[in-house]
């Protein structure tokens, strides 16, 4: 290498992918972006990555083994930015491409070290593969893509059968206004919003379809609303209401329950469920043997005022539906139509648009 070349620092080589070696993000991550390449050199040591690989290097063991093809269904998966780029002239490119693709596999990694820190990086590996895998053919065969697009303005000048069907199951679903999208955090965190008190239609295929389309559509919020820098949402489950005739069927919570695990991992941050009565407690003791651990570590119980201050923590006043605390003023009846024709998919109900 030339001498200007050595002065540079490993990031500038990793990102423009002039090298690339086996243990280069475990040194890049241990040493630091800055570090040159002379540095390198003249203390070969510090090049000396931990015998266990750490999440940056596994990701990227994982991502070699990707074809093209899986490459770019990772991307559209983990970005709906890049989804919406991707689909038009102006695509964002490979290094857009492979970041958004990393981000997905380092949350399955992530998954796999929380589950069991004992096993090895190899095992750690091979899961992540295999359920990072299973999950783009699980998105494909649920047609996730379209459940997400099926409202933009081209799908619906468009008379394709698959869209309109998407669309109206989407609105049946939704028309007791059981679940919506409103409001972010202080941290910029969408927050999905669910109130089954208003829930009394059980039909499966409806049921995942909706539950997909909401949870993808405040991911995509997040995304938004952070630049990027946040990819998990919020959860707030609001039980006032509540009677028996509500309680779903165990199994179709147990079936939703078992696609977010296998096929959402880390993007939940916070689980709260409020104002639950007390016979929801026994239909908890029922669903929460098909919660995977991590998730069940998210989820708290708050009721009443005092345990309600846990939200003025977290969320402003004007973001806030009255149910989190006393002042809250994001509680405006919805209108569902207006949510899914009028507001764009990665903006909350209530949001102003350009």
């Amino acid at each position: 290498l030339s001498p200007v070349l050595l002065q540079m620092p490993l990031s500038y080589y990793y990102y423009s992918h002039i090298i690339f070696l086996p243990d280069f993000t475990c040194i890049l991550h241990t040493m630091g972006a800055s570090t040159t390449v002379a540095e390198l050199s003249s203390n070969p040591q510090v090049a000396v990555c931990d015998s266990k690989p750490d999440a940056y290097s596994l990701v990227d063991k994982i991502f070699h083994q990707l074809s093209d093809n899986e490459k770019e269904q990772a991307a559209r998966a983990s970005s709906y930015r890049y989804l919406v780029a991707s689909s038009s002239p102006t695509n964002e490119g490979l290094d857009q491409r492979d970041r958004y693709a990393k981000a997905m596999i380092e949350r399955y990694v992530t998954v796999e070290q929380k589950l069991d820190k004992r096993k090895s990086p190899d095992a750690w590996e091979a899961a992540a593969t295999l359920k990072l895998k299973k999950t783009l053919e699980f998105r494909e065969e649920k047609q996730v893509d379209d459940i997400r697009l099926c409202f933009d303005t081209d799908k619906q000048s468009v008379d394709d059968g698959l869209h309109a069907t998407l669309r109206e199951r989407l609105t049946n679903q939704f028309a007791s206004k059981g679940t919506i999208i409103r409001g972010y955090t202080k941290e910029n965190l969408a927050m999905l919003l669910q109130f089954p008190g208003n829930d009394i239609a059980w039909e499966e295929e409806a049921f995942i379809q909706g539950n997909i389309y909401m949870l993808e559509r405040a991911l995509a919020c997040t995304e938004r609303q952070s630049n990027g820098e946040k990819d998990k949402v919020v959860l707030l489950f609001d039980y006032n209401g509540y009677g028996l005739k509500n309680t779903p069927p165990p199994l179709l919570i147990k079936l939703l329950l078992s696609n977010l695990r296998d096929h959402w991992p880390e993007r939940l941050q916070h689980v709260f469920v409020v104002d639950s009565p007390f016979f929801f407690r026994a239909f908890w003791a029922i669903i929460k043997h098909f919660i995977d651990p991590i998730t069940k570590e998210l989820v708290q119980f708050v009721t009443g005022e005092e345990q309600k201050k846990i939200f003025r923590e977290m969320i402003s006043e004007d973001q806030a539906a009255p149910f989190m605390f006393d002042g809250g003023k994001n509680g405006k009846d919805a209108d569902m139509s207006t949510f899914f024709y009028d507001t764009p998919f990665d903006h909350v109900y209530g949001e102003e648009s350009p």
